[in-house]
């Protein structure tokens, strides 16, 4: 006998995962056991391309030369969101200056289901705090409860990201930032698990 596919997923795919409701939840699940299973059918992330500018522009200290850089190379489908998208960024530094710091990437084990971590950013504010910093680059706006999943995930997996560190999420095009409170982070850990329960449930029925 066989033992059961293991399930796997990023943190932006259990975030998204979570943010799903009803029998669309399913058909989410069994698109995400495909990509597991064949590589090859993943689409070309092109918020990678995003994450990649938000990052040079910082080391450089030349935002504004990245995020023009970003929107005049994108094609005519992708521009208008790499504008929404450099729009946000610059809004949201304003006045800040942070440093990039390094940041690592961790794999947190919630029940039966594996999560891989990867923050796009190690942010250090003006005041010295350091920050796992994951980007949210999407069209929708981020509600609050995903966004506090995604900090939760990286608060877990923070030893190995940003020792020491904290957990912060961006939604960039809205220029938001969101944190994570000690009283959440122990609301949280129970509903998270039962998201996770639950996935594993329809990644087996997949």
């Amino acid at each position: 006998m066989t033992s059961p596919t293991p399930a796997y997923v990023t943190l932006p795919t259990f975030v998204g995962y979570s943010a799903s409701k009803g029998p669309s939840r399913s058909s989410f699940v069994r698109r995400q056991r495909r990509l597991y299973e064949d590589p090859a059918r993943a689409a070309f992330n092109y918020y990678r391309r995003a994450a990649n500018a938000v990052r040079a522009g910082r080391a450089a200290r030349q935002d504004e030369v990245a995020m023009r850089a970003l929107v005049s190379n994108a094609d005519e489908r992708t521009r208008p969101h790499y504008a929404a998208i450099a729009e946000g960024w610059l809004r949201y530094l304003g006045r800040r200056d942070p440093k990039l710091v390094e940041v690592g990437r961790a794999k947190f084990s919630l029940g039966e289901l594996e999560i891989g971590i990867s923050p796009q950013l190690g942010l250090r504010k003006a005041n010295g705090r350091r920050y796992a910093t994951w980007l949210y680059f999407k069209e929708e706006p981020l509600a609050r409860d995903a966004a506090q999943l995604a900090l939760w995930l990286l608060d877990e997996g923070m030893p190995d990201l940003l020792p020491g560190g904290e957990a912060l999420v961006v939604d960039v095009r809205r220029a938001k930032e969101f944190t994570l409170s000690a009283r959440d982070r122990e609301r949280l850990r129970p509903w998270a698990a039962s998201e996770a329960s639950a996935f594993v449930t329809l990644w087996r029925a997949a």
